[in-house]
């Protein structure tokens, strides 16, 4: 219990300065940014980033990257210097918005998330950009949204996508709510839970990045859902921090001198057209 309170407030004490990189990478950021609502709450929106300089008629892969925040906090603005590895390949990226506790659960989270999805797609097609199979990635409670959301085909059907994600990026995310606390809160939402959700898994390869000393997502949560997904015949890789609290699965966005940015870059780019760094 004790080294758990110490690594939680390790964590803790790294934020501000995690801020402060985060933020600056942002502003430096060269790509075309526009917001679109999917519905009438002012957290309804999402955030379109493409490459500096694409036409809508290009025929560019997606990828959507879902923010942390314990699914309270966080915002796409945020969160968007995540997008680089994609933007610098070609990609068109989507961060998502949502509703949030404590007047809206999990359940209206994911729903939101799955709106969003269909959404972008009417989007693609009223603006003339082709649809593809796109990747998706998220960390900490966005890692959670986007396993979820991976795990679901028929969801991206439904939401008018030609297939569901060919690439799952997974940064420090809690894939087991059962393994949370309290677990009277997180232990309810089965239907909501990516461990308990593994009818198809082999359509996607997996990538998980996750720190051994995480405070806030125990790194058991990377060992078991990796395990899972080996177990069904997936495509599935363990990039291990050693030593690594909950903020360290998430400096690559910012950093790209950090240990785990190039293997994120090459599993970004081995399906994307690869253009020119988007900054």
């Amino acid at each position: 219990m004790l080294d758990h309170i110490c690594r939680m407030l390790s964590d803790g004490r790294g934020l501000p300065s995690y801020w402060r990189h985060s933020a600056a990478r942002r502003q430096a950021m060269n790509c075309v940014l526009t917001r679109h609502a999917y519905g009438p709450h002012r957290r309804q929106y999402l955030l379109l980033l493409e490459p500096p300089g694409t036409q809508p008629g290009e025929a560019l892969p997606w990828a959507f990257y879902f923010h942390g925040g314990g699914w309270a906090f966080g915002t796409p603005e945020a969160f968007s210097v995540a997008g680089r590895p994609w933007l610098a390949a070609g990609f068109r990226v989507v961060l998502p918005s949502f509703r949030r506790p404590p007047v809206y659960g999990l359940p209206d989270i994911v729903h939101d998330c799955r709106n969003a999805l269909a959404a972008t797609a009417r989007l693609a097609r009223a603006t003339g950009r082709p649809l593809s199979r796109p990747h998706i990635g998220g960390i900490s409670s966005g890692g959670h949204l986007a396993a979820l959301l991976a795990l679901h085909p028929d969801w991206w059907a439904q939401a008018g996508w030609p297939g569901p994600p060919d690439h799952a990026l997974l940064c420090a995310a809690p894939s087991d709510l059962r393994l949370l606390s309290p677990s009277w809160l997180f232990g309810r939402y089965a239907a909501q839970c990516p461990a308990r959700c593994f009818d198809v898994a082999d359509h996607c390869r997996w990538l998980l990045l996750h720190g051994t000393r995480d405070g806030l997502v125990d790194y058991a949560h990377a060992e078991q859902f990796l395990q899972r997904l080996r177990d069904s015949g997936a495509d599935a890789r363990l990039l291990t921090i050693p030593g690594g609290g909950h903020l360290d699965a998430g400096r690559w966005t910012y950093n790209d001198a950090d240990p785990y940015a190039k293997a994120i870059a090459d599993f970004v780019r081995s399906a994307g057209p690869g253009l020119p760094a988007a900054g």
